[in-house]
């Protein structure tokens, strides 16, 4: 299993058996760089059993979308299966395959086929390093497949400028998006409940307990970390998790009842927090004293992601995950602007 809309009924297994997943030297979590902000890449998986994945350029200046930009900039040729997502480094991207085992590097705004990283295990995200530019980590599983046991995963570390995998470093089961704060990579474990702490400058490493599995990490503009820890269906609440490292203080804010949380993002500026609960998008000012209680948008979406240029909102709805989905913008407020036809199983946004 390694897309996140058949990690439900994995979850719902491991609920049997115990705990489940979902649980940059600068604080703030870092813009694109090279791009002048016209695009939005959109992330679209793919149906995992058979067919591939796409990336769709929306150019925000026209509006216009090319629907599969690889196919259009490579002759046709296809990214491969399931693609997870993608991290912009300058003018290249760095798209992850997750079922194809390999991550494709294409310039921009062309999309125009560069390299390929292979060697690696159901690999899931790449985060660039904050104190050497041309070093990149990506987040594996290991075991499976779905709907096989997992076994603890590994995050391999990448040269870019040779594009292969030169060390890896073992964390926990099922590794999600890594983030960077406070001179360490921060990386949930959505079968673990813990994080694994990779220190930068030593490759040394560590873990913070956590009362069950996360798959979802932020750092706010403060270097305090967000975790968006899962429930296990039966006792144990969600619960939004804020972890000062300086003083390993932790403060909880636990979801309203036994349901399970999701889409942990910050804003580029790092103050304000979305997350999905029951089928709506929430904001939270990491000042708040509590949850909000109250919505931002009603609407279930499969990624959500924040324009770092605009500050306009991007959901994508996946809808039946096996036919072409929506990219659908919106105002800082909520206010609806437009929906444009992506292609299947839309996951989230990068922007250039």
């Amino acid at each position: 299993m390694n897309m996140k809309k058949l990690f439900r009924p994995l979850l719902l297994s491991l609920a049997l058996t115990g705990f489940l997943a979902s649980c940059s030297d600068n604080n703030n979590p870092p813009a694109p760089t090279g791009g002048s902000g016209q695009y939005a890449f959109v992330i679209n998986e793919g149906n995992f059993t058979s067919g591939t994945g796409s990336v769709s350029r929306f150019d925000k200046n026209t509006p216009t979308l090319i629907p599969d930009i690889y196919a259009s900039a490579n002759n046709g040729a296809v990214l491969g299966s399931v693609v997870q997502s993608m991290t912009v480094v300058g003018t290249t991207g760095y798209v992850v395959v997750n079922n194809s085992n390999k991550v494709e590097v294409v310039s921009l705004p062309e999309f125009k086929s560069t390299a390929t990283i292979n060697g690696l295990n159901q690999p899931r995200y790449l985060t660039q390093s904050a104190t050497n530019p041309r070093k990149a980590y990506v987040t594996e599983w290991l075991g499976g497949p779905y709907p096989a046991p997992y076994t603890p995963g590994r995050v391999s570390l990448i040269d870019l400028n040779t594009n292969k995998v030169t060390s890896t470093i073992a964390v926990g089961i099922n590794p999600g998006k890594a983030t960077l704060a406070n001179g360490n990579l921060y990386v949930p474990n959505s079968g673990s409940a813990f994080l694994t702490v990779i220190n930068e400058a030593t490759g040394a490493t560590s873990t913070i307990t956590l009362p069950t599995p996360a798959s979802e990490v932020v750092a706010d503009k403060n270097g305090a970390l967000w975790i968006l820890c899962s429930t296990d269906y039966v006792t144990k609440t969600a619960t939004l998790e804020k972890f000062i490292p300086a003083t390993s203080t932790q403060q909880v804010f636990p979801l309203p009842a036994v349901g399970s949380g999701d889409g942990l993002r910050i804003s580029p500026d790092g103050q304000q927090l979305y997350y999905k609960y029951n089928a709506a998008e929430y904001r939270m000012n990491i000042t708040d004293a509590a949850l909000p209680t109250t919505p931002l948008i009603k609407r279930d979406f499969y990624g959500f992601d924040i324009d770092p240029v605009t500050g306009q909102l991007y959901g994508t709805d996946a809808l039946n995950y096996s036919t072409p989905g929506k990219l659908v913008r919106y105002q800082p407020n909520g206010t609806l602007i437009d929906e444009t036809t992506v292609q299947v199983s839309p996951n989230g946004v990068v922007f250039y």
